[in-house]
């Protein structure tokens, strides 16, 4: 669904409760709203919904309170309901979407242009009303004007429309639609079997985000338990990236760390999994940013959660060595060639793991030409948390988390009592990355520049308590950002990639989740199209190809 008079929202509404009702419904309902500044959600849901809905509608209108310009995903209803909505100019913001609706309710376009941008979100059949009052003096004329530009673009009519201030009809237009615009926007694959390799915070992420739209996903991995990568972080922070230009890493951690704590509000436990209590970031500059959305979680508790939803299954204890693909299907293989299972559709999120599957792939399965460029990308970056239980009152913590040169996390439940975290270190080479006692060291020097009034006395009566440490390897790519889509460029293989969350894998797996499904299922994006390339698996060539041509 394309609205793009959103107002107070009271056309989803009306479309979440008819699609509740429906026992035909799809499994997901997309719901894709435009409107000029955030908006002011109506009231009407108290007294057309039940408890649950309700409450899910007020919360849903406290996170619509002062939302700033571009895309926001924002789910509903166990997250089988999506709202994307979308803050700023109308036809600026139709040129950054790539889907097409079922049906839309649009604002009357003023000029060619605009019924052009619609007809391009509309698939042959797609139905649309839209309100045409106008004043008085000129209504005809507006309404004459309005007709022909909807006939133009390729709308047709309806003739027998009782309400004359309402126009309606449907995409049917007299020309051949372009086969470039079919493809583009044509499912790659539909929901059918679904292997992901991995199972921490990216692989959990895919598999609940496919699993919703009826996959059926197998999650392998080689640990007995899931989360047994770096995803076992005892307790990490989500905290958005900020920079002066808002380049595409700040604006695209800001949506993951909205998009996690709708996760994680839904799924976790609030105080015990997690808390969004906000964080304090002190700047390389000495100023400090607080971010009063900012949370801590415990990524292993999340990971399990998102594995939990139907249609998923944990296979652990498992290495797939092989992939191998023919007839259109691919073939998982362990250690010793033994088949794991065939699959439409596989989706790479281990990490580092993923460079060996991609270097030995059969040199008939399909590849884009990139993939080399893709291998070296890959660093691994080792870090050590140290953290400790409270064995006597501690003067001088902070309230709140304080992230900035390391972290600084207080009061976490554990089986033990509250605890902390400190940290963490980053290197790469792993021989010093062993060296618990020079990472431990490194910690404390971290937490004596991240509190500098109170640091230095803290790091030295931490140091006098036990302090155990946790170490884990991060997958880093050569810009920081993620590697999420197809490995062919093409797209139609049906082996994708999902990696190189880094150290932001909690502000990222969410957000990379959604846009992976959307861009399998040619659904509304998450996030603007010119800033979902900035995710894209294949940047690397199409960069280095643009820097050649230059």
């Amino acid at each position: 669904m394309l609205d793009t008079d959103f107002q107070d929202g009271a056309h989803l509404l009306n479309t979440w409760l008819a699609w509740q009702c429906d026992p035909l419904r799809p499994r997901m309902l997309h719901y894709v709203g435009i409107a000029p500044v955030a908006p002011a959600l109506s009231s009407i849901a108290t007294a057309q919904t039940n408890g649950n809905q309700a409450q899910e509608w007020q919360s849903l209108a406290a996170r619509c309170e002062g939302l700033g310009p571009g895309f926001h995903r924002l789910i509903l209803d166990g997250g089988r309901v999506s709202l994307t909505l979308c803050i700023g100019d109308v036809q600026t913001l139709l040129g950054e979407h790539v889907f097409q609706a079922d049906t839309v309710f649009a604002s009357a376009p003023t000029d060619k242009w605009g019924a052009q941008l619609l007809a391009r979100r509309c698939k042959r059949g797609t139905r649309f009303c839209m309100p045409t009052a106008t004043p008085a003096p000129n209504e005809a004329a507006a309404r004459t004007q309005l007709h022909t530009l909807m006939l133009a673009a390729g709308f047709r009519l309806d003739d027998s429309a009782s309400d004359h201030n309402i126009l309606s009809g449907n995409f049917n237009p007299r020309w051949d639609i372009p086969t470039s615009r079919a493809a583009k926007h044509r499912a790659l694959l539909g929901p059918a079997r679904c292997a992901v390799v991995g199972a921490g915070i990216a692989g959990a992420s895919v598999a609940h985000a496919l699993a919703l739209r009826g996959w059926d996903v197998t999650v392998f991995d080689t640990a007995s338990t899931p989360a047994g990568g770096a995803s076992g972080l005892p307790v990490g922070l989500a905290v958005p990236h900020v920079s002066a230009d808002d380049n595409p890493r700040a604006r695209l951690s800001r949506n993951g760390c909205r998009m996690l704590a709708q996760n994680a509000e839904r799924l976790l436990v609030l105080g015990r999994d997690w808390d969004p209590c906000g964080v304090l970031e002190r700047r390389i500059d000495g100023s400090t940013l607080w971010h009063p959305q900012a949370c801590w979680i415990k990524p292993a508790k999340l990971v399990q959660a998102w594995l939990a939803q139907p249609g998923i299954c944990f296979v652990g204890n498992s290495t797939v060595a092989a992939l191998q693909h023919a007839a259109d299907l691919w073939q998982l293989c362990d250690s010793e060639g033994q088949g794991l299972g065939q699959f439409e559709l596989v989706v790479l999120a281990n990490a580092m793991g993923s460079q060996a599957l991609l270097k030995n792939l059969p040199g008939d399965a399909p590849q884009g030409s990139d993939l080399q460029d893709k291998l070296p990308a890959l660093q691994a970056m080792h870090g050590t948390l140290s953290y400790g239980s409270y064995a006597k009152t501690i003067a001088g913590l902070p309230a709140t988390p304080v992230n900035g040169n390391g972290c600084f996390v207080p009061h976490v439940p554990g089986k033990d009592g509250d605890q902390w975290f400190a940290g963490s270190t980053f290197e790469t080479d792993a021989v010093r990355a062993a060296n618990s006692a020079a990472q431990q060291a490194a910690n404390m020097a971290r937490l004596r520049e991240l509190l500098p009034i109170s640091g230095m006395d803290l790091a030295n009566t931490l140091e006098q308590g036990p302090i155990a440490h946790w170490l884990g390897t991060r997958c880093v790519t050569h810009d920081r950002l993620p590697l999420v889509g197809p490995v062919d460029t093409g797209s139609g293989n049906g082996l994708w990639l999902c990696v190189g969350m880094g150290s932001r894998g909690l502000s990222f797996s969410a957000l990379c989740a959604e846009l992976l499904a959307a861009r399998l299922s040619s659904e509304p994006l998450p996030t603007e199209f010119s800033l979902s390339r900035s995710l894209d698996a294949n940047r690397v060539r199409r960069r280095a190809s643009a820097k050649a041509q230059a």
